[in-house]
């Protein structure tokens, strides 16, 4: 019976081992539950976008590739479990990407600042800008171009309420900074957790977002 058990033993812990493995434990942040009645956050959980079409969208873009390309982009934040989001079907919705600039701004020109947007406490929330004088590309890899991919999910984490960060290897960083990740998932979770403190302007380093080069 002794022999048994221990030739037995080694299996059940490696049984164990690969269950844990296949059936991952949620962590904290995952548990942690979501309030959407915190000031100058947003107060929903599903978001609704747009793109202006009242500016000129870039020529060498497909409008139906660009609009699937920005889809993706606020999709890729959904594995946070924080927020969905869906094309708005008509009508006014809760977020407006565009190629523009912020009121009162300005582009610096191709080369310099990507995006922009407006946090969810100021005037101007689920304002999205993109700059019209950089080579945007609707492919998931470009040679020559930058993919709306790689840039518009940090403009998102932005409008969320995300404070600008030098964190390598998140979406909330210096770029190009691709598809939002663990950290920034977590980062969003305790945003908007219900026992963590809302956030005011000051708490953050606003301006513009998306810089390609190091600000210093």
């Amino acid at each position: 019976m002794k022999k048994t058990l221990s030739r037995l033993l080694p299996l059940l812990l490696l049984s164990l081992l690969i269950v844990s493995c296949e059936y991952p434990r949620t962590t904290d942040w995952q548990s942690k539950p979501v309030s959407y009645y915190k000031p100058g956050l947003w107060n929903k959980p599903h978001l609704t976008w747009r793109l202006n079409t009242l500016t000129p969208i870039p020529r060498h873009l497909c409008e139906h590739e660009l609009l699937r390309e920005i889809d993706k982009s606020f999709r890729s934040w959904e594995p946070g479990r924080v927020f969905t989001f869906s094309p708005s079907k008509g009508g006014r919705a809760d977020i407006v990407v565009g190629f523009d600039a912020a009121p009162g701004k300005s582009w610096d020109g191709r080369l310099g600042i990507m995006t922009d947007a407006a946090f969810p406490w100021t005037a101007n929330r689920g304002h999205i800008y993109l700059d019209p004088s950089e080579w945007w590309s609707t492919k998931s890899f470009a040679w020559l171009g930058d993919p709306i991919t790689d840039w518009l999910p940090y403009s998102i984490g932005n409008m969320l309420g995300l404070p600008h960060t030098e964190r390598f290897g998140s979406s909330n960083g210096r770029g190009p900074f691709g598809l939002p990740g663990r950290e920034d998932f977590e980062s969003l979770r305790l945003l908007y957790a219900a026992d963590s403190l809302s956030p005011t302007g000051a708490c953050y380093v606003t301006g513009h977002s998306g810089y390609r080069f190091s600000a210093h």
